[in-house]
């Protein structure tokens, strides 16, 4: 396994938890706090990374329920 394929199942991995997180949360700190307790998965993020990522989920997730 190539260092690439590590790194990319890592995202995956974290994608994941945090698509679970958001479908759990009640309000968007849960998921935050999820996310920055896996975070070690994409280390090679920078600061404000992990945050984007769990906003474009939430904003993705909820974003179907808008117009109900």
């Amino acid at each position: 396994m190539g260092m690439s394929s590590y790194i990319f199942d890592g995202e995956e991995k974290f994608f994941d938890i945090v698509a679970d997180a958001v479908k759990n949360a009640e309000h968007i700190t849960e998921a935050y706090a999820v996310a920055e307790k896996n975070k070690s998965l994409v280390a090679h993020w920078g600061p404000g990374e992990v945050e984007e990522c769990v906003d474009e989920f939430w904003n993705d997730f909820w974003s179907k329920y808008a117009g109900a």
